[in-house]
């Protein structure tokens, strides 16, 4: 080898000097290398979490929209079952009403119906007071 050479031709203390900055220069280098591959892997690493940490946030996400979506479904049957209630509540009005009305014109006939047995009985006792006066007439003139 050429360093080989060269290293004979120095004196001892010189090529001792230089092969110890040899040795020095490439365990320098080895721990630089490793020290790039552990960097390396840190960097995958944290790149590995940071992805995990993004889908755990999608998840997150997903589910928030699943809820704010149910959450709207709610609101909707909800709202549904309002219009329903107030529709029931008009026809319950709507038949109390009615009811009131039949009641109305149920009373109404009846008092027609009062009336006019009123009517009968008064023209009864008419009847009944002329046929009196008729007969009383009739023997004031027997007796005559």
């Amino acid at each position: 080898m050429m360093t080989d050479d060269v290293l004979s031709m120095m004196s001892q203390p010189q090529s001792e000097a230089i092969k110890r900055e040899l040795v020095k220069k490439a365990i320098r280098r080895r721990l630089v290398r490793k020290a790039l591959v552990k960097k390396a892997l840190k960097r995958r690493a944290v790149k590995k979490a940071l992805a995990k940490r993004a889908l755990k946030r999608r998840a997150v996400k997903k589910a928030m929209v699943r809820r704010a979506v149910k959450r709207r479904a709610v609101k909707k049957a909800v709202v549904r079952r309002a219009v329903k209630r107030r529709a029931v509540k008009k026809a319950v009005v709507r038949r109390a009403v009615k009811r009131r009305a039949v009641k109305k014109v149920v009373r109404r006939r009846a008092l027609k119906r009062r009336a006019v047995k009123k009517a009968m009985v008064r023209r009864g006792v008419k009847r009944r007071a002329v046929k009196k006066a008729v007969r009383r007439r009739a023997l004031r003139r027997a007796r005559k």
